[in-house]
């Protein structure tokens, strides 16, 4: 008995093509496939991703369609909450002219917006950096939309980046557009440098907590050794170093290791380090009573000094 034919992982082929090669249509309405934008099946148990799914969308079923809201920020990687993400929405969000926007299934949320700036990025026609922010400011949090124009901005964004002086610029300059009031706000809280969304949110806590605002990823060299170590946040003035300490910091043994050598190197050198994880994210009073002890400035303070 010749063995029925099956779609490799992840692809996502047309529902004629899977037809013609021997898939039955019992099979193509049974949990096995699933119709991710019309006429269009992945198979169920490994499904293709997004920008597979965004690259035949925007190609084969709606040419005009801009890839927005969450699904461009995701393919960026902009970060996310995991409600917003395409594993846990199993959707797709796109924009289109007023005219153009119709319905393209369940699984495809059609935004209907007048013609608007937009960024090619891997073949994909993108909504531009404001556009997308002023998206995403109905969906995230204060601190998300900050650690979002951070990622943009950031190191490790996407190419083409855009810097935080042009997207400043680009801020100003936009007018009547939902959602631009609270970019305005999350830009100006937006640094460059940013190596992760963690970062992000402890800096913020330490500005909401009156402290001065700490430097972002200086650098520290061993003299002796020639070692080089980037600290999360500091104030190198008073050398005081703050590093964010996630789970892999505890469960990767290496990882681990090279935390310790860089605390003992820093404390040859004479700098004070305060570590935090996210316990102390969520409940910030011992961490903000450490730095309290170590001298870390407060703003008030700075003020009365300078004055």
């Amino acid at each position: 008995m010749t063995p029925r034919w099956s779609p490799n992982p992840r692809s996502l082929l047309r529902r004629q093509e899977l037809l013609t090669r021997g898939v039955h249509p019992r099979r193509l309405a049974s949990e096995e496939f699933t119709e991710v934008i019309p006429g269009f099946c992945t198979p169920t148990d490994a499904p293709a991703d997004l920008q597979v799914i965004a690259r035949v969308l925007q190609r084969e079923v709606s040419p005009d369609a801009v890839i927005s809201h969450v699904t461009a920020a995701e393919l960026l990687r902009l970060p996310l909450p995991f409600s917003q993400r395409h594993d846990e929405l199993n959707r797709i969000h796109c924009t289109v002219a007023p005219e153009k926007r119709r319905r393209l299934g369940p699984r495809v949320t059609v935004h209907a917006r007048r013609p608007a700036p937009t960024r090619r990025w891997r073949g994909l026609t993108m909504s531009a950096p404001v556009e997308l922010l002023s998206d995403l400011a109905g969906e995230l949090t204060t601190l998300e939309l900050v650690q979002a124009c951070d990622k943009l901005v950031g190191p490790q964004a996407e190419r083409p980046r855009v810097s935080l002086r042009e997207l400043q610029e680009l801020v100003d300059h936009a007018s009547g557009i939902p959602g631009i009031n609270q970019v305005r706000q999350a830009v100006t809280e937006a640094r460059e440098l940013v190596d992760s969304p963690k970062e992000t949110e402890l800096r913020l806590l330490l500005t909401e907590e009156n402290y001065v605002e700490p430097e972002i990823n200086v650098w520290v060299r061993a003299p002796k050794t020639g070692e080089n170590f980037r600290l999360d946040l500091s104030y190198p003035w008073l050398k005081i170093a703050i590093e964010y300490d996630g789970d892999w910091h505890r469960t990767d043994r290496a990882r681990h290791r090279r935390d310790r050598r860089k605390d003992d190197v820093l404390h040859e050198l004479g700098w004070r380090v305060v570590r935090a994880t996210d316990e102390d994210l969520s409940s910030p009073s011992n961490f903000l009573g450490r730095l309290a002890h170590l001298g870390a400035p407060q703003l008030r303070a700075a003020q009365m000094l300078v004055g």
